[in-house]
């Protein structure tokens, strides 16, 4: 016999139960990066922290970098047949399952997927088009991701999987808001192209000697819209090299000119409507191009780490003011929270250590 409480009964036992205890925050104090993994022969530039154990990084030589520890321990294995290719980015699931993106013209511009931690990986993805160069890409989930290359006669080549990289199809060009010439991105850091859970994405564009843009999709790429931003964009080597969203409304694009080490550009800039409008913030006190940022989760308040070839620097105050951090040579970096954030360029791969 099923027999049903009093609905009193019901409500005092919910108002008895315990609540969840709040997350804990913490705040950066006094960071400084400790190298984990130091190749002469190595260039990172992707890289992506599953959690504050499991961080993957991909780089040059084919090569792929795996911690499951922390960063105490790191395997490098290289993709087989991938020698010659230069990775750039890398998205991760779990110590197991993973994605790495080469970048180049033609078939030089693959994407490689893991079911066995690097043990193995098959081809998921191999350009046909001469025309395409993909930069970076990013997954809404395991099923779900897309990819992006820079323009070609008006066009971006954007590409689509929504069956775990088993195939991969162009998103309607139609859909997509025209490009200008020589708009594309920068593979600098894989951080050009960002998802988030629900069909959120973004994509930044450069090199175009007009206004750099960001162009957003809310259904999985089934539309696009476009928005100005206030980052420069006056040479082929000038725009915007990395975006980051610390939650679907609040966001950050992060720029500069890379050959002009000796200035200071407008180099940041935030949204808070999930990337509808941008205005300036910083500037980031970091010369020539800041290659990656990223937000720092968990903290009191909004937190941001940039980082670039001629050094570092944090926020604690949504990107008002910076404080540099060193001058290591990093090109991306990946954050969990305060504790669990990592960084990588050339020869090494170093985490930040928070005083």
């Amino acid at each position: 016999m099923i027999r049903f409480l009093p609905v009193a009964a019901i409500l005092l036992a919910g108002a008895c139960a315990p609540k969840a205890p709040a997350p804990r925050l913490v705040d950066l104090a006094n960071p400084t990066w400790e190298t984990q993994h130091f190749d002469s022969t190595s260039m990172w530039i992707g890289l992506h922290a599953v959690d504050s154990l499991v961080v993957w990084a991909a780089g040059s030589h084919g090569r792929v970098a795996r911690t499951t520890d922390g960063g105490a321990t790191w395997s490098v294995t290289a993709v087989p047949g991938a020698d010659s290719l230069q990775f750039r980015d890398v998205h991760a699931f779990s110590a197991d399952r993973a994605f790495v993106l080469s970048i180049g013209n033609g078939p030089q511009s693959r994407i490689y997927r893991t079911l066995d931690g690097g043990a193995s990986w098959a081809l998921s993805f191999e350009n046909a088009d001469p025309n395409a160069f993909f930069d970076c890409f990013s997954f809404w989930d395991e099923q779900r991701g897309f990819a992006f290359s820079d323009s070609h006669e008006g066009e971006f080549t954007l590409i689509r999987t929504m069956d775990g990289g088993s195939t991969w199809s162009r998103i309607d060009p139609a859909v997509v808001p025209d490009a200008r010439p020589g708009e594309g991105a920068f593979a600098a850091s894989g951080t050009c192209v960002v998802t988030r859970p629900g069909g959120l994405g973004w994509f930044s564009t450069g090199a175009s000697a007009v206004d750099t843009r960001v162009i957003r999709t809310t259904d999985y790429g089934d539309t696009w819209a476009e928005a100005v931003t206030p980052i420069a964009s006056k040479a082929g080597s000038e725009g915007i090299s990395s975006t980051a969203f610390r939650d679907d409304l609040h966001g950050a694009v992060f720029g500069g000119d890379y050959t002009k080490r000796d200035s200071i550009f407008a180099n940041m800039a935030i949204t808070r409507d999930g990337g509808a409008t941008w205005a300036p913030q910083g500037p980031v006190p970091i010369r020539g191009a800041v290659f990656g940022g990223a937000a720092v989760p968990g903290t009191s308040t909004p937190t941001w780490v940039a980082v670039s070839p001629v050094g570092s620097a944090w926020s604690a105050d949504d990107g008002v003011t910076w404080t540099p951090i060193d001058s290591t040579n990093f090109w991306t970096l990946s954050f969990v929270s305060a504790d669990a954030g990592w960084a990588a360029g050339p020869m090494r791969i170093s985490r930040l250590r928070n005083r």
